[in-house]
């Protein structure tokens, strides 16, 4: 079997002349398909066999395992069967299917046998993949549902210690958990990694499928391998997140054999407990886990021990963590552009990582800062932390003050049309800062500049700081130009 990690678009289109038509289209982009015979309406396998481009994988997935037709549906054993007959490069049979006559018939040319986990994680996925090696397997396929970042460790320690076992395994953790484990197979000899199809384009065959032109163009797939050292970005809701865009064009920029993928964790607890199986290099870290991850690391710089908050971790060959923060930059130097900040009266609104490792920065520079939040304890216990001032939220309207901060989620994703700042606070010539970049323009930034505020809008921040992220873990310049150009895409795409 070849070592190299075939790029499988999974087909989910209803009828067999659609299936033809997307094979077509997407050819340019695949290494194979998977035709998935229990979505598609009118299977017709000669149809789909002459149009044939690439090798194909043919599968009637059952509804206990997260497909379409029934278990005990005569169709699923009679398509399985034709399709071994016809001849189709790989036929996937569901270990639990109780299919042996087809899986020794097909076993030796190309026989695939699964198991998919709709609702967890077995607790031995070692006995499991010997079972279905003993079954016949050629490659054997084991997808399973996370409830935590915890047991996506256990999948890619399984994937480690698996790497030169007796078939070629592909472990999946499925869901928004478990990207890493679609992304970084290539690393662990995976046979496949299954691809969406693309935005719109059919339904994605199973819950996380990242879509193939992302997996060749954001995360460069085929140049993923054994020497590939992993980033990523720690957060409760990091799929959206344009930081694997910048960073996976930066290193590609430096010719550097690394990969940066998005970590979403449901608690910093599962996250360190799966860390060392996630063979990470290093890792952002975003909303809600700066602060806990700062009292985690083995050693962390002056910038995050004063602000109590870390953004950038650094994992040593040993697992040491050493933590720093770059938000204070990432806010300094779009505020150094457009004048001095000795002695500037700063309103920072939020009391979370981000807001304490400005209030930090900002200090340094001799500006005169303080924290207002909807928690007022949380606002006093962040500004005694950063040497700051504490308030509540009515502050903004009555203390004055030359630049406004927005360093709370308010403005971006469900809270996109609202903001915490009275219209008649917003004085002309102070400076409003947004940390929110998703969208690019908030409400807060386009009220402010109707009332003739300086604008910065949190697109500036996210660029700096992720540039100073990419210099703390390769010691190289972060291109910047390159960077910019890659969120920008991301963020058209979106829109489209």
């Amino acid at each position: 079997t070849s070592a190299v990690t075939a790029l499988c678009i999974s087909l989910t289109e209803p009828t067999s002349v659609d299936i033809v038509d997307r094979m077509m289209d997407l050819a340019p982009f695949a290494d194979a398909f998977e035709i998935r015979a229990d979505v598609v309406d009118d299977v017709d396998l000669l149809t789909i066999l002459r149009a044939k481009t690439r090798p194909l994988i043919f599968t009637a997935r059952s509804l206990s395992e997260g497909g379409h037709l029934r278990d005990d549906d005569p169709r699923r054993h009679a398509l399985l069967h034709q399709a071994i007959r016809r001849g189709f490069d790989f036929v996937d049979i569901e270990y639990r299917s109780g299919f042996f006559d087809l899986m020794t018939e097909k076993a030796g040319r190309g026989l695939v046998v699964s198991y998919h986990d709709v609702s967890g994680t077995p607790q031995d996925l070692d006995l499991l993949y010997d079972g279905m090696c003993k079954a016949g397997a050629d490659v054997v396929k084991i997808a399973v549902t996370p409830r935590s970042l915890t047991d996506v460790g256990r999948v890619m320690a399984f994937m480690k210690r698996q790497q030169s076992g007796p078939r070629p395994l592909v472990a999946i953790a499925m869901g928004p958990l478990g990207a890493i484990t679609r992304i970084v197979g290539p690393k662990y000899g995976a046979r496949f990694t299954f691809a969406a199809p693309g935005t719109g384009t059919g339904i994605e065959a199973a819950p996380g499928q990242i879509e193939a032109q992302e997996l060749i163009e954001t995360y460069r797939i085929r140049e993923i391998g054994p020497n590939t050292r992993v980033y990523g970005l720690l957060g409760s809701d990091v799929m959206r997140s344009l930081s694997p865009a910048m960073h996976n064009r930066a290193f590609r920029e430096r010719g550097l054999d690394c990969v940066y993928v998005p970590l979403q964790s449901d608690s910093a607890a599962s996250f360190f407990t799966a860390l060392k199986d996630l063979g990470l290099s290093g890792f952002s870290v975003t909303r809600p886990f700066k602060v806990e991850v700062a009292s985690r690391c083995d050693e962390v710089d002056a910038a995050a021990l004063q602000s109590h908050s870390v953004n950038t971790v650094a994992v040593g060959p040993d697992g040491r963590l050493t933590g720093t923060s770059t938000d204070g930059i990432g806010v300094v130097a779009p505020l150094l552009k457009r004048g001095p900040i000795n002695g500037r009266s700063v309103m920072i609104l939020g009391a979370g990582g981000a807001a304490r490792a400005a209030a930090t920065g900002l200090r340094e520079c001799g500006a005169r800062v303080r924290i207002v939040a909807r928690d007022v304890l949380r606002a006093s216990q962040a500004a005694a932390e950063t040497g700051s001032e504490s308030g509540t939220l009515g502050d903004i309207a009555k203390a004055s003050w030359d630049v406004l901060i927005n360093a709370t989620p308010v403005g971006g994703g469900d809270l996109e049309e609202q903001s915490l700042v009275p219209g008649s606070a917003l004085r002309r010539g102070a400076i409003v800062f947004d940390m929110v970049y998703d969208p690019l323009e908030t409400r807060l930034l386009r009220e402010a500049a109707a009332a003739g505020c300086v604008t910065i809008s949190g697109f500036e921040m996210l660029l700096t700081q992720a540039g100073a992220q990419f210099e703390v873990w390769t010691g190289q310049e972060a291109p910047q130009g390159a960077m910019s150009g890659a969120a920008l895409l991301a963020i058209q795409a979106r829109a489209v």
